[in-house]
C-alpha cells in the first residue's frame, strides 16, 4: 500500500498538531504507512482494491478530552474519520477508503471497572488486559478474539464477532457486550449510552457508527485450562467429536476442527501429527480432562499433550488458519461460511457433500460454537487452495454450496452487509444518521458494495507473513 501525504500543508493539520503535539500526529508516508496496512491481504481481491490506500495524517490521542476534541475539530472541518485500533481485521475495516485522518485508539487505554460479571474498559485498552483484570478477581471473559494479545475492546466489538470462549458462550451478539458509550461526530460531540438489545446496533459496523468510548463486557467465573491436540483418521468422527464437545456438559473454550491437509501446514505443531490426519483444537477445562478424553476415544480421537515449546493453541484457529494455509499455499484463497447449525446429522451431510466435490480444494476448517438460542453452531472458515479459475470457480462453489444450505459469507469486501452484519438495520442507520449527520465515519464501508468485479490480481509480491501478535511493537 502507498501511503500519500499530499496534504500535508492543509491547515487543519496544524490545528492537530496544535491539539496534541506534533509526536501525536504523523503525516510523512513513511511513519504513517504501517497504519495503512492490516490482514485484508489474506484476501487477493482485497489486496487489490485496498492497494492505493491512503490518508493526510494519524493522529493518536491519549484520553477520552484529547479523542472527543479530535472528533470535534474532524467535524467542523467535515474530515473523513476513521478509527483504528491494533489494525487485526482481515476486511479492511480499519483501512481508509477517502482522504482524511486516521485515528489511533491505542492510546486511550485502561480498566474503568470491574464487578461481579461485568467489565468496564476503555476503547484502545487490550483484550488481554482486560481478561488478566477479570482473571484478578477470578473471572474471565466470555468470549474474546483470538487475537486477543493485541486486539483492542473498541476494535474487537467493531470490527470482530466472537472468538475463544464462543463454544461455551456464543458469539458478541449473545448478550456478551453490556453495554458501550460513543461520542457523536459533531462540533459540539454528545455522548450516547447503549445497552442490552441496542448494543447490536454498532457490533461488527466497522466503526462507522459512532467514536466509542466506553465498553462493558461480561465476564463469568474463570476456568483452568489445558489445550492439546486430538488426532483422527476420519473427518466425519472429527466433526462428531466436535458437536459432542460443545453440546456437553464438559467446558470447552475453543473446539476448533482442520481437515488435512491443513494441520500439516501449521508448521510449529506438524511434527505431533500423522500425515493425512485432521485435527480438533481443544482449549478445555482441566476439571472435564477425563470426560473430554473418553469423548475423544469414543470417537476415535488421540488425544495428545500441546506440544512443548510450541506458539500457544490460539495461535492456530479462526482466522490464523488462514495465515498458515497462506503460508504454506501463498495463492491460495478463503470463505466464511454456516453449515447447519442445531441439526448434527445434517451438519455431518454437509461436512462429506464438500469432501467429496471439493477435495483437496475446499479445506474445511470449522469452529465449533455455542449460538445466541444455545444450540449448536458451525462456523467455516475455509482455505480455498487451486482454484484454477479464481472468479468462475468461486462462482461455482458458492453455488454449491448454497445449495446444500451452507449459508456463504464475504470475507472479500469491505462493505459491512456483505461481511455478516447481524441486526435491525433500518435502526442502525437511524443511529448513524443521529451520531455521524455528516457521514465522515469510515466513509464508503456502508452501503451499495463497489464489489462488481470479483477478479483477483495480486499487487503485493513480498508479503509480510507475521502474525498480528508478532507485528504488535511496530
Amino acid at each position: 500500500m502507498t501511503a500519500v501525504s499530499e496534504s500535508q500543508n492543509r491547515p487543519y493539520l496544524d490545528e492537530f498538531v496544535a491539539l496534541l503535539g506534533d509526536l501525536q500526529v504523523l503525516s510523512e508516508g513513511r511513519k504513517i504507512s504501517r497504519y495503512l496496512r492490516d490482514f485484508s491481504w489474506y484476501s487477493p481481491i482485497l489486496e487489490n482494491a485496498l492497494a492505493d490506500t491512503s490518508v493526510d495524517a494519524v493522529v493518536r490521542p491519549r484520553n477520552i478530552d484529547e479523542l472527543t476534541a479530535v472528533v470535534a475539530l474532524a467535524a467542523r472541518h467535515r474530515i473523513p474519520i476513521t478509527m483504528r485500533g491494533a489494525g487485526t481485521g482481515n476486511y479492511g475495516q480499519s483501512l481508509p477508503l477517502e482522504q482524511g485522518i486516521v485515528v489511533d485508539i491505542k492510546g486511550v487505554a485502561g480498566i474503568l471497572d470491574v464487578a461481579e460479571g461485568r467489565i468496564a474498559a476503555l476503547p484502545g485498552t487490550i483484550m488481554k488486559s482486560i481478561e488478566e483484570a477479570a482473571r484478578g478477581t477470578g473471572q474471565e471473559l466470555a468470549v474474546m478474539p483470538s487475537t486477543y494479545r493485541v486486539a483492542t475492546a473498541s476494535g474487537f466489538i467493531s470490527g470482530g464477532s466472537g472468538g475463544l470462549g464462543a463454544a461455551a458462550h456464543g458469539d458478541l451478539w449473545s448478550n456478551n457486550v453490556l453495554a458501550v458509550e460513543l461520542i457523536t461526530v459533531e462540533e459540539l460531540p454528545r455522548t450516547i449510552r447503549l445497552e442490552g438489545a441496542d448494543v447490536n446496533l454498532i457490533l461488527h459496523m466497522y466503526g462507522t457508527v459512532g467514536v466509542i468510548t466506553r465498553v462493558e463486557m461480561r465476564l463469568v467465573p474463570a476456568h483452568t485450562y489445558e489445550d492439546v491436540l486430538v488426532v483422527f483418521d476420519d473427518f466425519e468422527q472429527c466433526c462428531r467429536f466436535g458437536w459432542e464437545l460443545v453440546d456437553s456438559d464438559i467446558h470447552a473454550r475453543l473446539a476448533s476442527l482442520q481437515q488435512a491437509p491443513i494441520p500439516a501446514m501449521m508448521t510449529p505443531i506438524t511434527h505431533e501429527i500423522p500425515e493425512g490426519s485432521h485435527v480438533a483444537l481443544v482449549w478445555s477445562d482441566l476439571d472435564d480432562a477425563a470426560s473430554m478424553r473418553a469423548l475423544a476415544e469414543s470417537y476415535g480421537g488421540t488425544v495428545k499433550a500441546w506440544p512443548e515449546g510450541a506458539t500457544h493453541i490460539t495461535q492456530f484457529p479462526y482466522s490464523h488458519t488462514i495465515l498458515w494455509s497462506r503460508k504454506a499455499e501463498p495463492e491460495s484463497s478463503w470463505l466464511q461460511c454456516e453449515y447447519a447449525s442445531g441439526d448434527k446429522d445434517r451438519f455431518i451431510e454437509q461436512v462429506r457433500a464438500v469432501t467429496e466435490r471439493y477435495p483437496g480444494v475446499f479445506l474445511q476448517h470449522i469452529e465449533i460454537n455455542t449460538s445466541p438460542d444455545r444450540t449448536v453452531r458451525c462456523m467455516g472458515i475455509p482455505p480455498l487452495v487451486g482454484l484454477a479459475n479464481h472468479e468462475e470457480a468461486l462462482d461455482e462453489l458458492i453455488s454449491y454450496c448454497t445449495g446444500l444450505g451452507i449459508y456463504l459469507l464475504n470475507p472479500h469486501s469491505y462493505v459491512v452487509e456483505e461481511g455478516g452484519f447481524v441486526g435491525d438495520t433500518e435502526r442502525m442507520l437511524a443511529l448513524k444518521q443521529e451520531v455521524d449527520p455528516f457521514g465522515i465515519l469510515n466513509p464508503g464501508k456502508l452501503g451499495e458494495s463497489f464489489f462488481s468485479d470479483r477478479t483477483a490480481v495480486v499487487v503485493s509480491s513480498e508479503r509480510d507473513m507475521r502474525a498480528p501478535e508478532q507485528l504488535s511493537g511496530e
